[in-house]
């Protein structure tokens, strides 16, 4: 069963860096980029669900995070999701964008958060992975605060401070017992949803969906600058750094608090079971340890079985 959410699309940013430099992208599509988009069209079929159009794999300028192009509800991504969901009462918004991106897929099927948590890991595994705690001691200098992690893959740069951000880290309060209901944990999801907004305030014309898919890139940059690390050679390319305003990792904006809420509150708005299973993912692969280190897996009091 899909994942209804993988927010950092590193396994494509792997595949892109061959054909890909700080100059730009060329035009080509390699095999793999072909093969990651097998997962898109095998969704596409859901009855009623909006899919890419017949030939079309999605678009590779904006890295697979906002195929708008070829997407049968295109009208829509220039919308407030708010104001979509409020025209599809009852509906999963995941079916309705499905597709709109590598990490939304809709799955008609009952989520299976503990599952998931295990997949999600597994699906963002790379070659280059070597095991725990072998990647570079990273420490964030960010909102006030310090937080050290072991990047043992790039993308850890993204999720370690997204989960740190928000919370959602093993230690930081929520029960991941809950994890193995899904009602339980949907629930607590919704909680932490309406937590989310009542700090926020997040206006309509901030959830524009088009600006929300625009934006996972640029933040998975931004994380780079808080943490001083150089931007992947893949990933510096306008669509990315013009949005983030990096031009290095010592003149480079830092990701908020607030962008990082964003970014998950629009989970929240397309459904609770799509910001719950970004929680179960997030809680599931991480701990917050004493002394602000973030640690993975064994690590921590649950770790997902085989990681």
């Amino acid at each position: 069963m899909a994942l209804r959410t993988l927010h950092a699309c590193v396994a494509f940013l792997a595949l892109m860096s061959c054909c890909c430099s700080a100059g730009g992208c060329l035009d080509c599509e390699p095999e793999g980029i072909i093969f990651l988009q097998s997962d898109v069209h095998k969704h596409k079929r859901d009855q009623q669900c909006g899919h890419l159009i017949e030939g079309c794999p999605g678009d590779p300028a904006t890295f697979m995070n906002n195929n708008a192009i070829c997407h049968t509800n295109r009208a829509l991504f220039s919308r407030s999701i708010v104001d979509v969901m409020r025209e599809h009462p009852g509906e999963d918004g995941f079916c309705i964008f499905n597709a709109s991106a590598m990490y939304i897929l809709y799955s008609p099927q009952p989520t299976d958060y503990v599952a998931s948590v295990a997949a999600g890991i597994f699906g963002l595994r790379d070659p280059s992975y070597k095991g725990l705690n072998t990647g570079a001691l990273v420490t964030f200098h960010w909102e006030g605060t310090s937080v050290t992690t072991h990047a043992d893959l790039d993308h850890y740069l993204y999720d370690d401070l997204y989960e740190f951000s928000l919370g959602y880290l093993q230690n930081q309060g929520l029960d991941t017992s809950k994890m193995s209901d899904p009602q339980a944990w949907e629930e607590l999801s919704r909680q932490q949803c309406e937590q989310v907004q009542a700090t926020y305030q997040f206006r309509d014309e901030e959830l524009i969906f088009n600006d929300l898919l625009d934006s996972n890139l640029p933040i998975h940059a931004q994380c780079h600058c808080a943490a001083g690390v150089p931007l992947p050679i893949a990933m510096q390319v306008p669509y990315v750094t013009e949005k983030a305003d990096y031009h290095s990792p010592s003149d480079c904006k830092p990701i908020t608090k607030r962008e990082f809420a964003r970014h998950h509150y629009m989970k929240c708005v397309l459904g609770y079971p799509n910001s719950a299973s970004d929680m179960a993912y997030l809680n599931g692969r991480a701990c917050l340890l004493p002394g602000n280190r973030i640690g993975h897996y064994t690590a921590c009091p649950y770790s997902p079985p085989g990681v």
